[in-house]
């Protein structure tokens, strides 16, 4: 491709409303346009990235037996209603339309169901599975804040893939050989090194954990917590923790009921009360699964709703409205605790109040707090403690006793046993060697392209620009020309590298040198070839590669042939 027909051209600034990295070098460089917040359409340029991107991850999802599909955007209201992820108050982030019948369609959110509902026409006896099926399609997701440029979009490419399986056995095969796919993936965009399988909730789709797959970076929106020395990861929603121990006094004291009028939070109730924030309780009320529930759990950590629910094996775990709490307690808000709740109300507890002695609890009295509370004096001690608390800095992992590392990170892909949800809602079963009815358990396996493309924009980029790898560069070579006698030159190895199968993006603009390097540094190709007329009178031509800055001179013959081995080698 000669620069004179590519319709792009490089900015020296990105659009002031762009504040993620990722989307201003992508936009500066000619990558992508941003149509909307959340929305962007790619250019020439960062369409061939894109694809470079995909033909990897077809590559390794053809390897292990996927078979490609390319299902609809639109997708009919019915098959939805029949797994209940219809209604917005389950699925909070659709985008609905309407036919000119009126009849409602949903766009492209996820594909469970239309694959589930494709596949009943194919899926009868046992000898029809084990099954995988992916595509890499468009996806369209209400995000209510979308943010990080193509970290997070409302309409953006991945891969989703689906395995459909006779029993668990098979089902974690299937798994487990999925995950290593994707290492395989990771590991040729070239940033195997920092992405891990971190465990994870599995949101919308299973109750269970999931694993996601996530790249350690500073710019990344989730916390991760690794075990040090082992594959031991966990984002932060699901990390098991067990707090330091704070020093105490271990002579228990008479319990009072201290006034407190208007102190509400433990920070504030600390100082009041002139104690550690560690020797406070904090008391909130949920719903789960219908059942009033006081979770309890030491003032310096919060409650982790998504920890609370799993230790519960609940469906849901919401905090109740002020209204409730007020007649559960008799009290204001800011003011619950555990003694004198009454007896249809259960109790959660974390392990980080088990061992205090003298703490403080809401006394379930407006303006009162008790003070100097122990187990079994002053409240009967529960038979189990939990870990329902959001893990923080400082925390150990409990199973082997080592303080975590907590670091960012950023999700570039997940896998979630989704069990048999879907494909029993949707009444696809199979029939085993016996000519008995058997349900079949489903997976489902995520890889976020465009995702990809702003995180590796993001994470191979210096001062000056993108800094592609070569497998997934635009071009592999920038070709600059300077000079008449270097311009005839350059037309004449342009030709000769397009014959030899490299693929070159070639700068034939009548431009300054200056101007010329500073985009090649700014595009990222990973080699630049420059073609001066002090070159040829000298017989040389230089070789730049963009990630190390180095340059070096070699005559045509070596040229080629180098150039020829580092893109074989890509």
């Amino acid at each position: 491709m000669r620069r004179t027909n590519l319709f792009t051209k490089t900015l020296k600034n990105a659009p002031a409303d762009e504040v993620a990295k990722n989307a201003q070098l992508l936009i500066r460089a000619g990558f992508i346009h941003k149509e909307m917040a959340g929305v962007y359409a790619y250019e020439p340029l960062g369409l061939r990235v894109l694809e470079n991107i995909k033909q990897i991850v077809r590559e390794e999802m053809n390897a292990i037996g996927g078979n490609e599909a390319m299902m609809t955007t639109l997708q009919p209201r019915e098959i939805f209603e029949k797994s209940d992820r219809w209604d917005d108050k389950k699925v909070d982030n659709w985008f609905k339309t309407k036919l000119v019948n009126g009849s409602e369609l949903g766009m492209g959110l996820t594909h469970e169901e239309p694959i589930v509902d494709m596949l009943s026409s194919y899926i009868n006896s046992y000898k029809d599975l084990p099954m995988n099926i992916y595509q890499i399609q468009n996806k369209f997701r209400n995000e209510k804040r979308a943010k990080s440029g193509l970290l997070r979009g409302r309409e953006f490419v991945m891969k989703d893939m689906y395995t459909f399986a006779r029993n668990q056995e098979e089902h974690d095969r299937l798994y487990e050989q999925i995950a290593v796919a994707y290492h395989r993936v990771y590991a040729r965009l070239g940033i195997g090194d920092v992405t891990f399988r971190v465990k994870a909730d599995g949101g919308i789709f299973t109750e269970k954990y999931s694993d996601e797959f996530q790249t350690i970076s500073p710019i990344g929106e989730d916390t991760i917590y690794h075990v040090p020395d082992t594959e031991r990861y966990f984002n932060q929603e699901v990390a098991p923790s067990k707090a330091p121990v704070h020093e105490q006094d271990i002579e228990q004291k008479p319990m009072e009921e201290k006034y407190t009028p208007g102190v509400v939070g433990v920070e504030q109730l600390a100082k009041e009360l002139d104690v550690p924030v560690e020797r406070t309780v904090k008391t909130m009320l949920y719903d789960v699964d219908g059942i009033v529930t006081a979770v309890a759990v030491r003032g310096d950590y919060s409650v982790n709703d998504i920890k609370l629910r799993m230790e519960l094996s609940a469906k849901s775990a919401r905090l109740i409205d002020e209204s409730t709490i007020k007649q559960v307690t008799g009290a204001e808000v800011g003011y619950a605790g555990l003694i004198n709740l009454p007896n249809d109300v259960q109790v959660v507890v974390d392990d980080t109040v088990e061992s205090l002695v003298n703490f403080e609890l809401g006394a379930n009295k407006t303006d009162y707090h008790n003070v100097n509370v122990n187990w079994g004096r002053d409240l009967e001690k529960p038979e189990r403690f939990y870990d329902i608390k959001e893990a923080k800095e400082g925390d150990q992992d409990p199973e082997t006793g080592r303080t975590y590392e907590v670091v960012k990170a950023v999700e570039v892909g997940n896998i979630f046993p989704l069990e048999t949800k879907y494909t029993d809602a949707l009444d696809v079963f199979y029939t085993d060697e016996n000519g008995a009815k058997q349900s079949i358990i489903m997976g489902c396996y995520g890889i976020g392209i465009s995702r990809l493309v702003g995180m590796l924009a993001e994470h191979f980029a210096d001062d000056k620009g993108l800094v592609w790898p070569m497998n997934i560069a635009p071009y592999k070579v920038y070709l600059v020309s300077i000079g008449e006698k270097g311009a005839a030159e350059a037309d004449k190895l342009y030709d000769e590298l397009i014959k030899e199968g490299i693929e070159v993006l070639y700068d034939d603009r009548d431009e300054r040198p200056g101007a010329k390097f500073a985009d090649a540094e700014l595009l990222g190709i990973p080699l630049r070839v420059t073609v001066s007329d002090r070159g040829i009178e000298a017989g040389e031509f230089e070789l730049t590669e963009r990630a190390v800055g180095e340059t070096i001179k070699l005559n045509r013959e070596a040229l080629i042939a180098k150039l020829l081995m580092l893109a074989a080698n890509s």
